[in-house]
């Protein structure tokens, strides 16, 4: 009898920790797309020897807020909705509504299709923009056309692919890197270099709904999900491993950035890591690992778009109209948005992210100190009515 309890009891913890680990991985696969491959290098670049202070602030908005983002929206519930509502459900909605445009159709899953096809143009010329573009979007779509299979896709196949091919260009780069070249930019200049490229990543924004998918698949898949304490768990270790990856990939990037800056003037930003990757590994192996790259961009493309196609068909539409409708006309914009280029559309979202940021990581550390407030609050022991008359 207790071998048989103990059988189970190791078969659940196992069940768990695969559980943790591709969900984990998952996160780091949604999170880490066409942004994540470029600012980090991109702030390396700028601050050169100075890429301590950058590497903190980059964690800082990039990391760290994000996953405070994911915690937030796990502890009201998973309930994204429920999270942005602190101000009203109305405004609660047109800052869904805000935040979704721009991470879908409008910026973000554009941005992964710009960055794909610059790995795609130092291995070939055979396409051009529009060309490549439509074939990504027509990827998508076939791949988000099933809403319960978008996580574990990209947690058992993507996300392998992704973490093992930025990590072979990092431990390569590293081991060929000379020290990065001497800058008299301020350490002031530095950091703040560090926050303003975490902003462009739009991981927060991404964070609220990411958050509602992640905990769907943790409660599907999970035997704990009637246990609070046991699925809060089971979610923490998941962003922590998420966070974790996020972190340390982040640091080899902006490193990288900074050591190879004079070899990356003359390119795009977007090509910046299919660069490094063919100065280090060589042209074959540099093929490898732009496929790579392209199917890295894929993962947050697919996650985002299932995102927003979801929020258009349940919130916006009132599911009048079929999900695969919304999925198309989602990816007909992204196309269209995709041909005006990475810079054009970094151009665009800038000021805008420079703006909204802020004003977001305000809702959110606002939003866990009411939590914490009301949960001490019904931990207090209540004046019964009697005793005061």
């Amino acid at each position: 009898m207790m071998l048989k309890r103990f059988k189970m009891l190791l078969s659940n913890d196992m069940r768990a920790f695969a559980l943790v680990m591709s969900t984990g991985f998952a996160m780091f696969a949604m999170f880490f797309g066409s942004g994540n491959l470029v600012f980090p290098l991109l702030a390396g670049k700028v601050v050169e020897s100075a890429y301590g202070l950058t590497m903190l602030g980059f964690v800082l908005t990039g990391v760290a807020m994000p996953f405070l983002g994911l915690l937030g929206v796990l502890l009201y519930e998973g309930s994204y909705k429920k999270f942005l509502s602190t101000f009203g459900l109305k405004i609660g909605f047109l800052m869904a509504l805000i935040m979704l445009v721009l991470l879908g159709p409008f910026g973000v899953v554009p941005r992964c299709i710009t960055v794909s096809f610059g790995s795609f143009a130092m291995i070939s010329k055979s396409l051009n923009l529009p060309m490549f573009s439509f074939i990504m979007c027509s990827v998508v779509f076939l791949l988000s056309f099933n809403e319960n299979r978008v996580v574990p896709l990209l947690g058992a196949f993507l996300a392998p692919i992704k973490i093992g091919s930025v990590g072979i260009i990092i431990a390569y780069g590293l081991l060929f890197s000379e020290a990065p070249k001497l800058t008299n930019i301020s350490t002031y200049t530095a950091f703040e270099e560090g926050i303003f490229k975490g902003y462009q990543t739009m991981d927060l924004l991404a964070a609220f709904f990411f958050a509602t998918v992640i905990i769907r698949h943790l409660k599907n898949a999970s035997q704990k999900s009637d246990n609070p304490r046991g699925f809060f768990k089971l979610s923490l270790f998941s962003m922590l491993l998420g966070a974790g990856l996020l972190a340390i990939v982040y640091a080899g990037l902006v490193f990288l950035g900074a050591t190879y800056a004079e070899q990356l003037n003359q390119y795009s930003s977007e090509k910046f890591l299919s660069v490094i990757a063919h100065l280090t590994l060589g042209e074959y192996a540099g093929i490898f690992v732009s496929i790579a790259i392209i199917l890295s961009c894929l993962t947050t493309a697919i996650a985002l778009a299932t995102v927003f196609t979801d929020f258009l068909f349940e919130q916006v539409l009132v599911k009048k109209i079929p999900r695969t409708v919304c999925l198309g006309a989602t990816m007909l914009m992204t196309f269209i948005v995709s041909t005006f280029g990475f810079q054009g559309i970094a151009n665009f979202l800038s000021p805008i992210l420079k703006l909204m940021y802020p004003g977001l990581i305000g809702l959110t550390l606002l939003n866990l100190f009411l939590w914490g407030w009301k949960r001490r609050l019904k931990k207090q022991p209540q004046i019964s009515p009697t005793i005061l008359s």
